[in-house]
């Protein structure tokens, strides 16, 4: 359950995150869309015993390195964390999940979208 709490506060900065050269928030939302289904990715082939173990992994660190990175480009560009987030829950049904823990941060982002994760 730790795991999954950070992966929600992982997701809240990616929420108001972006990237990309050119940085218009729709290709900051596009790109963000695709730095969350890595880590979905990462978190599909973990085992149950990968999950209860006592160390984070490596690759969430490295999301929020990325997440932040593309904070501050999203920041630089003028998104507001409302446009990013409406950009964000626009762009959910593109991520896509092959285990549980994927299936079950998908759902609960369909559920209450991007912006519940930074309230």
């Amino acid at each position: 359950m730790k795991k999954a709490i950070a992966l929600f506060c992982a997701l809240a900065l990616a929420a108001s995150a972006c990237g990309g050269d050119s940085a218009s928030c729709d290709t900051i939302a596009d790109d963000a869309i695709v730095l969350i289904q890595d880590l979905i990715d990462e978190f599909d082939q973990l085992s149950l015993d990968d999950l209860n173990a006592a160390e984070e992994p490596a690759f969430v660190a490295e999301f929020e390195t990325d997440a932040e990175q593309l904070d501050e480009r999203a920041a630089d560009a003028g998104c507001t964390d409302a446009t990013m987030e409406g950009l964000m829950d626009d762009r959910i049904d593109r991520l896509e999940s092959t285990g549980l823990i994927g299936e079950a941060l998908i759902a609960q982002l369909q559920e209450d979208g991007f912006g519940s994760f930074t309230e």
